[in-house]
């Protein structure tokens, strides 16, 4: 049962004082439920016959929002991070899923298989020798070794 689920026997008063002629009002009043919900149980009642729990639409998901999330928060602390290493972490946690279901649940919240680019540090010689190729070594540009902005 969800928490904000009501118990089976208040949907069985609920449809009991609805049979009784009372209205929605009347019965959230004395229930002490609200309006809508009222009108909910009854119209489900109406409709299946039952104030029992359906079976909902689907098949509900492997990976829980929680390991969902965790997963995702450690895919993004570490971009170079294999599939085949996140599906031991979430084994770890308890819940064993496949690769794909891991990629698909990354892809969903936006991260892909990219990797971060080396990007090379540039001392001041670099910088230096690059400018003297680029500009051919102009005055205006480089003055005794000193870039000038």
């Amino acid at each position: 049962m969800k928490p904000k689920e009501h118990t089976r026997q208040v949907r069985d008063k609920v449809v009991e004082k609805f049979k009784a002629g009372l209205g929605y009002k009347k019965i959230s009043q004395a229930l002490n439920i609200s309006w809508s919900t009222v009108q909910s149980i009854i119209r489900k009642w109406k409709e299946y016959d039952t104030t029992a729990n359906l079976p909902r639409h689907g098949r509900p998901p492997k990976l829980t929002g929680r390991a969902r999330r965790a997963l995702i928060r450690e895919a993004a602390k570490r971009p170079m991070v294999t599939l085949e290493e996140l599906q031991r972490s979430t084994a770890q946690v308890g819940e064993s899923v496949h690769r794909t279901t891991i990629s698909r649940a990354l892809h969903k919240s936006g991260l892909y298989g990219r990797v971060a680019r080396r990007k090379p540090l540039l001392k001041k010689s670099h910088k230096k020798s690059h400018l003297h190729k680029t500009c051919g070594g102009h005055s205006k540009h480089v003055e005794e070794g000193a870039l000038v902005r």
